[in-house]
């Protein structure tokens, strides 16, 4: 993601005495169309997670807004249903596992708990970024999402207005397509992104579809989730989602790339 923001998701940021940060959460429909999927949808939760982390850390100084960053790590667990919409939280620098993370508690407007939010990140400060994702782009055959079979519409699990990203399980694993015409605005009603590559709430997204397709579109909840970013997903270029291990609650999947793998999800899910 560009460094600086353009527009900020957070607001009334007050410094408390243990080094914490509370926070209100913008209620503007328009700007974050995400807010009205549902607070534990993954895919709004991995929205946040980003503006969440950045403009937390900008309001402690341990940002410099004029580098670009990549989330490479979250984790979540989510409240019990029937949460409200995101209205406020508290933000904390943690050590997890030995490495600097940020953990993050969000309530709704009745202050009921939606989930508690874990996750890290990257700055780069000496690579020439512009420079590098262009080589990274050049590799993958690219193929537009207007010539890509996907799944029924039913079987992913998707609502009006939204799009389907993977092509139909075979059994073992999926393949899957996002492009500027299907994950962008204003072609998709609640996703976002840079436009450079394929983001993290997209990819939580690509998840909850491949999960509806082992359950032959059962409706789910996400309960708990984890996942790990290793390598950049590219737009208009296909990509494979694969069940690593799991059982009837927990579902690990790998999603590979161009040879490469690129994204590790667990969710851990709950019948509806």
């Amino acid at each position: 993601m560009p460094g600086t923001p353009t527009k900020a998701f957070t607001h009334g940021h007050a410094i408390q005495e243990d080094g914490s940060v509370v926070f209100a959460c913008s209620q503007d429909d328009a700007l974050w169309p995400w807010t009205l999927i549902g607070p534990h949808h993954p895919g709004a939760i991995q929205a946040a997670s980003y503006w969440l982390g950045v403009e937390n850390a900008m309001a402690l100084g341990g940002w410099d807004p004029d580098k670009w960053s990549a989330l490479t790590w979250t984790r979540w667990s989510c409240g019990e249903p029937g949460a409200g919409r995101m209205a406020r939280g508290r933000y904390e620098r943690t050590q997890i596992e030995g490495k600097e993370s940020f953990s993050i508690q969000l309530y709704d407007a009745q202050d009921a708990p939606i989930c508690h939010l874990d996750g890290r990140g990257v700055v780069f400060r000496t690579r020439d970024f512009a420079k590098w994702r262009k080589e990274a782009k050049d590799r993958g055959e690219e193929l537009g999402s207007d010539r890509f079979a996907y799944a029924a519409r039913e079987a992913l699990g998707i609502a009006p207005g939204e799009f389907p990203f993977l092509g139909p399980f075979d059994g073992t694993a999926a393949t899957g397509l996002l492009d500027h015409a299907n994950a962008m605005p204003p072609a998709h009603p609640w996703l976002d992104g840079s436009g450079d590559h394929v983001n993290s709430a997209h990819l939580a997204e690509v998840a909850r579809q491949f999960v509806s397709l082992l359950r032959a579109g059962r409706s789910f909840r996400v309960t708990d989730a984890e996942m790990r970013f290793d390598r950049y997903v590219e737009l208009g270029v296909p990509f494979t989602v694969e069940r690593a291990v799991g059982d009837a609650d927990w579902v690990r999947m790998q999603l590979r790339q161009a040879g490469r793998d690129c994204t590790w999800i667990d969710y851990r899910i709950a019948e509806v």
